[in-house]
């Protein structure tokens, strides 16, 4: 019974990138716990209340599971968009070969080198300078010609 339930606990734990997974883990872990816990408290019949326990827990678990594999998948689509939008936020520059010009047939532009170099904190008389950056372009945009463009 201690093994049971430690694996239905581990089940618990663990995480699905499916749907079907997470179904199969809400459902069997809910008809799990649902069964030990019914029959636990069952008197007389203990059989007939396990299967009703494991009934009501897996159709609880699969609901559940539904529910929470949606609204991670949410979460995770916000948060791809919100990093792909803002990749400044996150030190995430532009491809370092070029950007394309407007029109699909005209030349591409390759992005300028840009360096970062750190100024760490000090002192200067009566004026403290918290440690920052400051971003240097060391090489300028330069155009490129249709034909050596890499996609």
């Amino acid at each position: 019974m201690n093994k049971l339930i430690l694996i239905v606990l581990m089940a618990t734990l663990a995480s699905c990138s499916t749907m079907k997974g997470s179904m199969v883990l809400g459902i069997g872990t809910g008809a799990a716990l649902g069964g030990i816990s019914a029959s636990a408290m069952a008197q007389r019949n203990k059989g007939s209340a396990a299967i009703q326990g494991a009934l009501v827990g897996g159709a609880i678990g699969g609901i559940a599971s539904y529910f929470l594999h949606n609204s991670l998948e949410q979460r995770d689509d916000r948060t791809r968009r919100d990093t792909l939008f803002n990749l400044e936020k996150f030190n995430v520059s532009a491809p370092s070969k070029f950007q394309t010009a407007p029109t699909t047939n005209g030349p591409g532009l390759t992005v300028p080198r840009v360096d970062a170099q750190w100024v760490e904190t000090q002192v200067q008389g009566k004026k403290l300078i918290e440690g920052h950056r400051i971003w240097v372009i060391t090489e300028d945009a330069q155009w490129v010609p249709n034909s050596q463009r890499t996609k």
